[in-house]
């Protein structure tokens, strides 16, 4: 659950200053991921984000490996009910990851796929700025996406798709690099499935079979 730097070295005991070799090895080895906002340097960017890069690795250092006790002796329904309380979490950072992973290879067939091809995706987030889950350009430099990805066991509603929508738009667009402040900006809505229109105003809605 901590994902930067100072908090990761106050979790352990050990001074921020002594992460960035063990940090990088394990980066390299691929069990982490760096995180920077989206338009940031890799090399000059101080706002990193580690996070453990695989969902399984994820639920164990999440669920298991804090609660090997209470797992090996407790009955099935009490090792089911300790998972039930990461479970969600872990499925939406697992989606949100495959969305930003994805969307370089949306299908054409999908609305916001026509106004691409899209570059790799990033989040951004600055202080205490509103966060985004995914932010892209265009391959061609026309357009920016900025998209929120939201998770749901069911479908979404149509009346919770326009909620989401409205909230979308309301939003506003985080400071960009200056190549790309003349681009149209392009705001999406990524869930699994839907019901309803694929488009809400100047919402595009985007669901897993577009996706995958």
């Amino acid at each position: 659950g901590a994902h930067r730097v100072s908090e990761i070295a106050g979790r352990i005991g050990r001074p921020a200053t002594s992460m960035s070799r063990p940090l990088d090895r394990l980066v390299g080895m691929g069990l982490v991921v760096r995180t920077i906002p989206f338009g940031e340097s890799e090399k000059k960017s101080r706002a990193s984000l580690y996070r453990i890069s695989d969902p399984f690795f994820r639920l164990w250092f999440r669920v298991v490996a804090p609660n090997r006790a209470q797992l090996a002796s407790g009955s099935r329904q009490s090792r089911l009910a300790l998972l039930d309380r990461f479970w969600e979490n872990l499925r939406a950072e697992a989606w949100e990851d495959l969305c930003r992973l994805r969307l370089p290879f949306l299908a054409r067939r999908s609305g916001l796929g026509r106004l691409g091809p899209w570059g790799p995706a990033s989040r951004w987030w600055k202080r205490n700025a509103p966060e985004w889950d995914l932010v892209s350009a265009s391959q061609d430099g026309s357009r920016l996406l900025l998209g929120e990805v939201k998770w749901s066991r069911r479908p979404f509603s149509p009346s919770a798709l326009r909620l989401e929508a409205e909230r979308l738009i309301a939003r506003e667009p985080p400071p960009v690099p200056p190549k790309h402040r003349r681009a149209e900006v392009v705001r999406a809505l990524f869930v699994p499935e839907f019901r309803g229109e694929a488009r809400l105003g100047e919402v595009r809605v985007v669901r897993a079979s577009d996706l995958l």
